[in-house]
């Protein structure tokens, strides 16, 4: 079993993070990062991954005030780059990853930031690859909107390529460093590279393992086509076991048909919210507490926000709601998610809007170490999933309690490992 860290405080995927008083208030601070960098290193994870966003999510007018007011998810990001090179000197053996966007940056930039975090790094760095989604981003970066996803997508092929053109731009021995010799480099060895977005050679030779593992979380349809396509990792998000299977089975298949490539190189991870326990009453008690912090109105706030919408009636049907305001959000996967949950459990939009303020509708597990650990060894056992997304409803309480409960079930069960056997990122995730 695998199991990765996501990380984007001050908020996470419960909105009420950031007031609790069970979660660290430093967010801002490099000891926090670091700090949860040695709890999942001391938990043997995989790999610990830093969201990202390139504005203030913004309302249906343009507006960032709710947002704020709210501490709505996005108000906050500090840039993945320097939190993964931070967690880099703070840790010796877990891998790093940090979401950068194909949209805006040029492919070369792209290429050297995250292969020298791999360098610096020992050979643990990923990259989670994103299109971004929304206007505001594109603004910020010079651009009058978004792109549509397609040409998003066809985009960040042409970008991907170019970046792993570039890792590999360097042959593996082109590196002499003869000092008798008077020999640096090879440059029969090393080499432009093809297509118009950059011509090469990187400024740097390849890494301990080779190049950055390739993460990305797309769900739409032409995102599981671009995840078949490249990705090593696969952050994925099934809102029951048979849909999960079904995601992993489709990836991996396309990825042997299309593309020619092992499914058994891909690890399809199954995003999930554990609130952990001593006992199940006790995490029981645990998410009534934070359900009961939620406040409604502000719940309301953020979901309208996010649909672009004014004065939801909490009454109304979410199904009703989201098909009005389809396409705000600029992630057809993520809205397909939620449609799909909604009309599963029949929600009304108030009840949605405690749901995404809880855990953005995704999976969540709640009980004792046992209890979590009979159900991640379930999805695991059948298939549904090669590992996890752990998304901590606080931080770091809820990745202490994960560490110090769930990893030791996991371990005295023989799914998960007891210690680091490789030294780079993709030795963890192939091993």
């Amino acid at each position: 079993m695998h199991l990765v860290g996501m990380v984007n405080p001050p908020t996470s995927q419960y909105a009420e993070n950031w007031r609790n008083p069970l979660s660290r208030p430093d967010w801002l601070s490099g000891q926090f990062t670091a700090d949860l960098g040695r709890t999942l290193e001391r938990g043997c994870f995989d790999m610990i991954f830093f969201a990202d966003a390139l504005a203030v999510p913004e309302d249906g007018v343009g507006e960032y005030a709710t947002t704020l007011r709210t501490a709505g998810k996005g108000a906050i990001y500090l840039d993945p780059i320097a939190k993964a090179s931070l967690v880099a000197g703070a840790t010796s053996r877990i891998g790093i990853g940090a979401t950068v966007s194909t949209s805006f940056l040029p492919a070369y930039a792209i290429a050297r930031q995250l292969l020298s975090v791999d360098h610096l790094s020992g050979g643990r760095a990923a990259w989670n690859i994103v299109t971004s989604t929304t206007d505001a981003e594109a603004r910020n970066l010079g651009h009058a909107g978004i792109a549509a996803p397609g040409q998003r997508y066809d985009h960040a092929d042409d970008v991907v390529q170019t970046v792993v053109d570039l890792w590999h731009s360097w042959e593996p021995d082109a590196l002499v460093h003869d000092q008798a010799a008077g020999v640096f480099a090879d440059p029969s060895r090393v080499h432009r590279v093809a297509g118009a977005l950059s011509r090469g050679p990187l400024t740097l030779p390849q890494s301990p393992q080779g190049h950055p593992v390739l993460m990305q979380a797309g769900s739409s349809p032409r995102g599981r086509a671009f995840a078949a396509r490249w990705a090593e990792v696969v952050f994925a998000i099934g809102d029951s076991p048979e849909a999960m299977r079904e995601l992993r089975s489709e990836i991996r298949d396309r990825a042997r048909v299309d593309y020619g490539r092992d499914p058994e190189t891909i690890r399809v991870l199954q995003g999930v919210q554990p609130i952990v326990g001593w006992t199940d009453a006790e995490a029981n008690a645990k998410l009534a507490a934070l359900v009961a912090q939620i406040d409604l109105p502000s719940a309301l706030a953020k979901l309208e926000r996010l649909l672009h919408a004014e004065a939801l009636d909490p009454a109304a049907p979410a199904t009703e709601a989201l098909t009005a305001h389809r396409g705000a959000t600029g992630s057809v996967g993520f809205e397909d998610m939620l449609m799909a949950v909604s009309e599963r459990r029949s929600l009304t939009v108030a009840e949605l809007a405690i749901e995404q303020a809880l855990n953005q509708l995704h999976p969540q597990l709640v009980g004792s170490p046992a209890t979590i650990a009979d159900e991640l060894q379930h999805l695991f056992d059948s298939e549904a999933a090669d590992g996890f997304i752990i998304m901590p409803a606080l931080y770091h309480s809820s990745f202490e309690d994960f560490v110090n409960g769930v990893v030791p079930e996991l371990q005295r069960r023989g799914i998960f490992r007891h210690a680091y056997e490789g030294a780079t990122l993709r030795e963890h995730l192939t091993g």
